[in-house]
C-alpha cells in the first residue's frame, strides 16, 4: 500500500456519539494513528453503548420496535463485554486504537501529558466544563508541546451564554433553524424527527480544520487551537433562507419533498410495500420524457403544465398524477428508464438494498473488517478516492483496551512493572469494572 498522506500523524481523541468520533474515523481512515482515549471506570457517554448488561428483554423490544438504539447488536448478542459490540462504536471505530486511562485521578493526567507530549492532533467535542474539570486546557497542551493542535467541537462555542448547555444532534437542528424547514407542511416540528445531519457536518468540518492546520503547521512550525461548534457549522446549511429573509424578510416554512424552483419534485409510491422512489424534472424537456415514459402525452401541452410556473402553481393535481403512474412501478426498475431518457430520479434503499446496491457492490464500496469479538461487518470504505495513493481500510473498531501494550509500552515507554502497577490501580484493562 502507498504511504497514506497522514502516515506519521498521531492524533488522540476524547469524543462522545458521533461528531467528534466521526471527525477522528476520518481522519484515521487516511493513515493517522489514531488513539481513542477510554476508561475502565464505567461507561461514559454513549460511544461504546449504555449497558454493561443488556437484558433480554431489552433485546426482543428493540427487534420489534426499532428502538432503543443502546441494544443493537450483531446477531442480537451483545455478548460478554457489551461495549464492544454496540452499534456506535461499531459505527465509528474503525482503523482507531484503545487505550485505558483514569483522567479523574492526578495520574491519570501525568500519562495523559506524556502522550500529548508524542502528539500531533487532539480531538474533543464535549461541553466545555467537562474538559475544564479534568485540567485540560489548550494552554496547558502547548506547554507540554507547542505544535499540537487542539480541536474543540461544542455545541454553543467556547464563550457565550449558551456554552456549557448541552446539546444532541436533534438541537443543533433545532437552533440552526432546519427543524423548521423540513418535514411536511402539514406536520408541526414536534413530527419531524431527529437527523444526525448537524453531527455528519461537523465531523467532516473537524477533519478538514485538521488537515488545514497541519499544512499551516508545515509552514510555520505552530500548532493551534480550532474552535469548531456544532451550531454555527451547521447554520451555514440553511443559507439560502436566512439571506432570503435578509433581503425580504420572509420566513420560509417547510415544504415537504416539494422544491421551490422546480416540479414534480418528490418522493412517491411505488408498486409493493413502503417502495418509494424520487423524481426532479427540471425544465421542459425533462417534462416532455416523462410525460412519454408516463404514456400521456397530451400532458406536455396542457396549460397546467405547459412551463415550469404553471407546473409549480399546479403541483398537487401534479403529484396525483405523477403518483398514479408510480404506484405501478418497481421502484428499482423504473429509476433505470427514467435515468435513460436524462430525468433525475433514484431510487429510496432501505439498508439490505443499500448494502446489494449494484453500483456500489461494483465499485468496490464497502470493505469487510472483524475482529475477536465482531463477525465480518461491511463498513463504507474510504470516502474520497485518489490516484496516486490508494487506500483501504485496516482494522476493525478496537476493543476496549486492546492497544493498552503497545501506547504504554512502545509509545510512552513504561516498563512491564510500571504497566502491571497502572494495571492494578485501576488505569489500564480491557473490562469495565462494576461498580
Amino acid at each position: 500500500m502507498s504511504k497514506l498522506p497522514l502516515d506519521g500523524i498521531r492524533i488522540v481523541e476524547l469524543t462522545q456519539i458521533y461528531a467528534g468520533p466521526y471527525a477522528s474515523t476520518l481522519l484515521a481512515d487516511w493513515g493517522a494513528e489514531l488513539i481513542r482515549l477510554e476508561t475502565i471506570q464505567g461507561i461514559v457517554g454513549t460511544t461504546r453503548g449504555i449497558y454493561l448488561k443488556v437484558p433480554k428483554e431489552l433485546i426482543e423490544q428493540t427487534k420489534l420496535s426499532g428502538t432503543a438504539g443502546g441494544a443493537i447488536f450483531p446477531n442480537w448478542d451483545p455478548g460478554q463485554r457489551p461495549w464492544n459490540r454496540s452499534v456506535s462504536m461499531t459505527s465509528t471505530g474503525r482503523n482507531k486504537l484503545s487505550m485505558t486511562l483514569d483522567l479523574l485521578r492526578p495520574e491519570g493526567l501525568d500519562i495523559l501529558g506524556k502522550l500529548f507530549a508524542k502528539t500531533d492532533v487532539f480531538i474533543e467535542n464535549n461541553v466545555p466544563e467537562t474538559i475544564e474539570k479534568l485540567q485540560i486546557s489548550y494552554e496547558w497542551l502547548k506547554e507540554i508541546n507547542p505544535e499540537i493542535i487542539m480541536i474543540r467541537m461544542p455545541a454553543f462555542g467556547l464563550n457565550g451564554p449558551y456554552k456549557n448547555y448541552r446539546c444532541l444532534g436533534l438541537h443543533v437542528d433545532g437552533v440552526s433553524g432546519h427543524s423548521y424547514n423540513k418535514g411536511y407542511v402539514d406536520e408541526e416540528p414536534s413530527r419531524r424527527g431527529e437527523t444526525v445531519a448537524a453531527d455528519a457536518a461537523a465531523g467532516a468540518s473537524a477533519a478538514f480544520a485538521a488537515f488545514t492546520a497541519l499544512w499551516n503547521r508545515r509552514k510555520t512550525g505552530k500548532g493551534q487551537l480550532i474552535e469548531l461548534p456544532l451550531a454555527e457549522n451547521f447554520i451555514p446549511f440553511m443559507s439560502e433562507s436566512i439571506i432570503d429573509f435578509n433581503m425580504n424578510k420572509r420566513i420560509r416554512s417547510t415544504i415537504g419533498n416539494r422544491d421551490r424552483r422546480i416540479a414534480p419534485h418528490g418522493v412517491y409510491p411505488c408498486k409493493g410495500d413502503d417502495k418509494w422512489m424520487t423524481i426532479a424534472v427540471g425544465n421542459d424537456n425533462q417534462w416532455k420524457a416523462l410525460c412519454e415514459i408516463i404514456g400521456n402525452k397530451a400532458l406536455i401541452n396542457d396549460p397546467r403544465f405547459k412551463d415550469v410556473r404553471s407546473r409549480l402553481k399546479n403541483q398537487d393535481e401534479l403529484d396525483n398524477i405523477v403518483s398514479s403512474w408510480t404506484v405501478k412501478q418497481d421502484h428499482l426498475k423504473v429509476f433505470h428508464k427514467l435515468q435513460k431518457v436524462g430525468i433525475p430520479s433514484g431510487p429510496v434503499l432501505d439498508e439490505l438494498e443499500a448494502l446489494e446496491d449494484p453500483h456500489l457492490v461494483n465499485r468496490g464500496y464497502y470493505e469487510t473488517l472483524e475482529n475477536s469479538e465482531l463477525p465480518k461487518l461491511q463498513y463504507p470504505g474510504p470516502l474520497w478516492r485518489m490516484s496516486k495513493t490508494p487506500n483501504h481500510h485496516k482494522s476493525a473498531p478496537p476493543l476496549l483496551g486492546e492497544h493498552n501494550e503497545y501506547i504504554y509500552k512502545e509509545v510512552l515507554g513504561m516498563s512491564n512493572a510500571e504497566y502491571k502497577r497502572l494495571e492494578d490501580a485501576g488505569h489500564i484493562g480491557m473490562d469495565i469494572i462494576e461498580k
